[in-house]
């Protein structure tokens, strides 16, 4: 629990971040040379996501690995709605920002990853792991910040908050029975 509200505050950081380089993008430019106030290499704001995936996203690919099964390929999808937001966020710092149209054309792999991840886990409520699925599945949409104006934030703490009733489940189904993997999967 208490890495998903680190996971929380890394995200609203990310969102502050972003924020801020907006601010600075509809500022007219003071060096041709740069990009968005990157002169070079990626973004702060990517160099942040990718903290964020080498970190807490690769350690939730690793336990639930090791759980296997349903909750590992739930997590591989995870995995490739997060690279997909990462791609947004990649050319979001590259390019001055679309007409609102264009912006719903270009989250739509991230919408189509998150449903797909939601679709996943109400074909599999017959498993054993439902509760680990639905701990992600209803966290997920969280990664539709980027499209919750002004301040993404209080959105992504509900989301956050939707899922603790199933790592509470999670939990409490595991508490006199410490079965490592299944609890550490709900803390990575």
């Amino acid at each position: 629990m208490a890495e998903l509200q680190g996971l929380v505050e890394r995200l609203e950081q990310a969102v502050s971040r972003l924020e801020l380089l907006s601010e600075v993008s509809h500022r007219p430019p003071e060096n041709c040379g740069e990009l968005n106030g990157v002169n070079g290499g990626v973004a702060p704001s990517v160099e942040a996501f990718d903290k964020l995936m080498n970190n807490m996203v690769a350690e939730f690919l690793k336990k639930s690995k090791i759980l296997a099964g349903d909750v590992e390929t739930h997590a591989e999808m995870v995995h490739s709605a997060f690279q997909a937001q990462r791609a947004f966020l990649l050319m979001a710092s590259q390019y001055q920002q679309p007409q609102e149209n264009d912006v719903t054309a270009l989250l739509k792999p991230i919408s189509e990853k998150i449903q797909e991840i939601q679709t996943f886990r109400e074909k599999n409520r017959g498993s054993t792991m439902f509760n680990h699925l639905s701990a992600v599945s209803e966290s997920i949409p969280a990664l539709g910040w980027i499209a919750v104006s002004p301040k993404p934030g209080p959105y992504v703490k509900e989301m956050n908050d939707a899922a603790t009733f199933y790592t509470n489940r999670v939990l409490k189904d595991y508490k006199h029975r410490y079965v490592p993997s299944f609890t550490d999967q709900v803390f990575s």
